[in-house]
Parts: C-alpha cells; structure tokens; sequence
C-alpha cells in the first residue's frame, strides 16, 4: 500500500488543514498524557500573523494510505539560525505517524527533500516553530503530561527515527518540584539557595512584578536582558523583539502578574523570571477545540491549575556570581505560592546549558521529562 505525501495550505484548503490538526488526536486517543493542542493556537503560529514566519519558510505535510492520514510533519529553514550559528541545518517538527517504517519515511524523506532543495546539509528536530516550541521527541517521562510548549510522542517515534539513522544531537530537560508539604504547608528555599539569596549586595536593586498598566514597557526591558543572557546558550538564535513580544505576550494572557518578576538597578534592567500558570492542565479539558464548549472548559479548568511552569529567566552576564538568580528565584517563589499553586515546572532547559541547570538543581527541582533532538545527514 502506497504512502502518499500531500502538502497542507491553510490558507486555501481548510480541509487538509483539519487533518493535519486532526490526526494527532486520532493518533493518541486514550492516551492520559496527550494534550490536544488548541486549534486556533495551531492555525494562528503557522500562518501570516506569526513574526517569525516573515523570515522564515514552514511548509505542512500530511502523509496518506488508501486515503486515510496516517503521519504528519513539517519541513522549517530559519535563516536567522543559519546566519547567526553558521550552520547548514534546516528543520523538521510536527512529526507524528504511526507505528510503521515506511510512514515515518516517506514523512522524513519529504522533509529532507525540502532541505536538500534549500541547499542545506543537514536536517534537525522535531522543532516545530522556533527554538522554544515544541522542540525534541519524548524519551522519558511519557507517562506525564508534556508542560506547554512542548509535546507529547508515543514510544516508536524515537524508534522509528533511529531506524531512518538519525542520531541524539541533544536532549532538553523538564524539572518539577513540590512547593507545598503533604499536609498542605508551604516548603522553604534549600538552605543554600536560601543564603545565597539574603547575601545579595546590589546597591541599587530593585525587584518587583511586571505591572499590567505597563506590561510592553516592561517586557521590552525583560527583552533587553534576554537578548544578552541567551547570547552563549547553545543552538540559541536570537529572538526578535516582535517574536519575544508576540510569544511571551500570548504567554501572559492568562497569567497573574505576581509570577512575572523583574530585576533593575538604578532602574536598569538586570534580570528576569516569567512564570505562566501550567495551561496544558487546563486546554487537556477543551479538547482541542474552543467551540461550541471549549471555551467554557477551558476556564473553567483554569480554576484547578496547580502548577505554575517556570518559563524563563534571565541575568544579565555582567551580575553572573552575584547571587542575583537566587533573588530572583526567591522573589519567582514567592510570587508562586502566594497565587496558590503547590507545583513548579520548569521546561525546556537544554542539558548542555550547564548555569541553569545548576539554578534549577540547586532550587530542588528534579528531571521528570526529557525530549530529545536528532539529526541526520541530507
């Protein structure tokens, strides 16, 4: 039986569209950890609105045998990547298939036909979009749901994957914590996190909520920082100010102001830490859609979000070794618990990035997922 690739166009074929958003339901229904992604989301990243897309190229595929869909996937070239780490990579993401070789082939042979036609050497992922979005397949931690922005992957897509000869090129980590006791009382800082947040001695520092009345300000001065404190992290581009203010604004929708800290000196800004309340606990009740009743599950889950995912955080290079990361985290904590949730999830961190995870390890927190990046030749 012939395995068929058809090109998905959202924009003037809505049909192949809903396949393509479609098929991973049909793909992981029973699945307990499965969160289907809202659609509009989905439609709203892939198409015209999305900045990153006004310099880099996605194209859609939905792979089909006697007529039904049986795998999706996405070919991606990010110029900025290209550019700025001089590498001859294009990417492949929102790869799904079922358990079968010849599916999962001809979904990666496509791919990397678009790769090879772009003149690049190598092909990469999952990513689906940008370098934070839904990046790596699941290699552990598969009985958990996924924190959001990122995904969830039965057992054979990695099989499948190194079967076609990929190989890990890296592995970013997701790490939890219980911020509260059994008997419901809140848990301290560890001893040593804990001191090195009251040795802090910044003249100057100022540590306070990102305020709503003055929320683009405010993210325009956590953008500042973010650019220069990802600037060494490995396979890191760096992010337009349009796409941060898009993502992260998209991001803070939802959220309490009180997760979102920011650090100034002399009233410069030095330092960041954005949580947002862990949605995939809430859209996993939407079911993918938020009509007719989506919506209304939707807040309605919200109300019984129990973690908040820690999502970003950021110093400046010039304040590394001040301490200042454990002051924030202490401020980040804080503002956590007192919003009322018991859990703290931070995802994605690449396992490379030595600093953060040594942030995060010494905040108590512990692995409990990891996706995994392959790559493989054209």
């Amino acid at each position: 039986m012939t395995v068929t690739i058809e090109r998905v166009d959202p924009a003037h074929f809505p049909a192949s569209m809903n396949a393509f958003l479609e098929f991973p339901e049909r793909l992981h229904a029973g699945d307990p950890a499965f969160v289907p992604p809202l659609h509009a989301w989905v439609r709203y990243r892939v198409g015209p609105s999305n900045a990153f897309l006004r310099e880099a190229t996605l194209t859609l595929y939905v792979a089909r045998r006697d007529g039904v869909v049986v795998g999706t996937i996405s070919s991606l070239r990010d110029p900025r990547h290209e550019a700025l780490k001089g590498e001859s990579v294009g990417f492949f993401g929102f790869f799904a298939c079922i358990d079968d070789l010849e599916v999962a082939r001809a979904l990666v042979d496509r791919a990397a036909a678009d790769v090879r036609g772009w003149g690049l050497a190598e092909l990469r992922g999952p990513r689906n979009l940008t370098r934070v979005e839904e990046v790596g397949l699941t290699v552990t931690g598969d009985a958990a749901r996924p924190p959001l922005l990122a995904g969830h992957h039965a057992p054979h897509h990695a099989r499948l994957l190194l079967e076609l000869g990929f190989q890990k090129h890296h592995d970013h980590l997701a790490y939890h914590v219980e911020l509260c006791d059994p008997d419901g009382r809140r848990r301290g800082l560890p001893p040593k996190l804990a001191a090195q947040s009251a040795a802090v001695d910044l003249p100057g520092l100022a540590i306070r909520s990102i305020r709503w009345r003055s929320i683009r300000s405010d993210l325009s001065l956590a953008f500042e920082v973010f650019v220069e404190a990802f600037r060494t992290v490995p396979d890191n581009t760096p992010m337009p100010r349009a796409q941060f203010m898009g993502l992260v604004s998209g991001l803070l929708f939802l959220t309490n102001p009180r997760l979102m800290q920011l650090a100034l000196v002399d009233g410069e800004p030095v330092g960041f830490a954005i949580c947002v309340p862990e949605l995939n606990e809430a859209i996993v009740k939407a079911n993918g859609s938020l009509f007719p009743l989506g919506w209304a599950r939707l807040l309605l889950g919200m109300r019984g979000i129990r973690t908040a995912s820690f999502k970003l955080l950021g110093i400046l290079p010039s304040m590394r070794g001040s301490g200042l990361h454990a002051r924030l985290i202490a401020h980040a904590v804080e503002g956590v618990q007192s919003a009322g949730y018991t859990r703290l999830e931070a995802s994605l961190i690449d396992e490379r990035n030595g600093p953060m995870r040594a942030v995060v390890e010494g905040a108590g927190m512990e692995i409990y997922k990891t996706l995994r990046v392959f790559t493989r030749p054209v």
